[in-house]
């Protein structure tokens, strides 16, 4: 075989190669849009159970996905941040397993309704774990109602212990409910939604929140 040869040889190899990673990476996108596209379906889903909640699994994705590219502090990976919205969309989907007239009493909940209530976070992680879908969308619904002083559920889980796609989704989470309807209460104004989370901010990891409520206009503005 000649020089001339082997250089053709490479030069097909690597050809061949590249064409390999065009369809693999064409393949990839095409998994992700079908995972995005089965995670906005599932939200949806649960709208029609729960239509007092008709829009918040969109809002706090949307804010989660402005909060690590605006706070570059936290030095998010970008690759990251389809996932991060994927989280949002499906982080209440436990509630597919709760009772109607449960989710949209338009009183006070009993002792047990409310323990009901809570157990949606580890329904929603049992039936997206088979889905193999990325570990930060499993620790966002399973862990987004932890408390950063320890006192959430469904772990009692503190601090750092809880991961910070969840320490997210909960200030995302509170802010969005707060200023939504409800069956057993009218929306709260930004400013009043605020001053309640800085006086619950037990609730908050404070530089999280911190950050949350002096950028809230560019957090929430794609939504408005």
């Amino acid at each position: 075989m000649t020089e001339h040869d082997k250089i053709r040889e490479q030069q097909q190899t690597i050809a061949e190669q590249q064409e390999k990673i065009k369809i693999e990476r064409k393949k990839v996108i095409e998994l992700s849009e079908v995972i995005e596209r089965t995670s906005l379906l599932l939200s949806r889903a649960l709208e029609l159970r729960d239509p007092y909640t008709k829009g918040h699994s969109e809002h706090v994705a949307k804010m989660a996905v402005n909060f690590v590219t605006l706070n570059h502090q936290l030095n998010f990976p970008k690759e990251k941040i389809p996932v991060i919205y994927r989280a949002g969309l499906l982080h209440d989907i436990g509630k597919m397993g709760i009772n109607e007239q449960i989710l949209n009493k338009p009183t006070k909940l009993t002792e047990a309704e409310f323990i009901m209530i809570k157990h949606h976070t580890k329904l929603g992680y049992n039936l997206i774990r088979p889905l193999l879908f990325d570990e930060l969308i499993g620790n966002a619904i399973l862990y987004h109602h932890e408390n950063f002083d320890g006192s959430g559920y469904p772990e009692g889980l503190k601090g750092d212990e809880i991961p910070l796609v969840a320490r997210i989704l909960r200030i995302a989470d509170c802010y969005d409910a707060l200023t939504s309807n409800r069956p057993y209460r009218p929306a709260f104004k930004p400013e009043a939604a605020l001053r309640i989370m800085k006086e619950n901010s037990h609730c908050f990891d404070p530089e999280l929140l911190a950050f949350f409520v002096e950028n809230i206009k560019h957090l929430t503005k794609r939504f408005a």
